[in-house]
């Protein structure tokens, strides 16, 4: 709160209006959002993913994720104190799939030289989830070649 708006000197924006009808948002110039031109098809929510995006780092794309892809196991990078239960309600959440299993490995950091020092890459955990059969992770690539 500004000084402005104490003294009463700052305008305030009006609201949006509300339609009659639910879930059809109107804006001050009066067109619906999906009326107005060049506007984007609005992508629907997936509701309260919680932490899921914190667990889930990304996914490794790699030559063996690509092929156990094929069968269907995912493998992802997650957070270093993420557990399987998280692990899977998460993957459940975000992708919209049911998860069988889950495996947990802890992949250590590698030696790197930069000169005449020596370093290391930071530790990270990685997970391969099954997914149930039938199902796919969209945006995964299952196969090579």
């Amino acid at each position: 709160m500004g000084i402005l708006d104490k003294l009463g000197l700052k305008k305030k924006q009006p609201e949006p209006q509300k339609s009659k009808r639910e879930g059809e948002k109107v804006d001050l110039g009066g067109q619906k959002k999906a009326e107005r031109q060049g506007a984007a098809p609005e992508v629907k929510p997936k509701g309260d993913t919680g932490q899921a995006y914190q667990i889930l780092l990304r996914p490794v794309l790699s030559e063996k994720g690509t092929h156990l892809a094929g069968s269907g196991k995912y493998v992802f990078a997650v957070h270093p104190r993420a557990n399987k239960p998280e692990i899977k309600k998460s993957i459940q959440l975000v992708y919209d799939v049911h998860v069988e299993k889950v495996q947990i490995v802890r992949m250590p950091g590698k030696l790197r030289r930069y000169g005449k020092t020596q370093g290391r890459t930071a530790a990270w955990k990685k997970a391969i989830v099954t997914v149930r059969a039938g199902e796919k992770i969209p945006g995964i690539v299952e196969a090579v070649g």
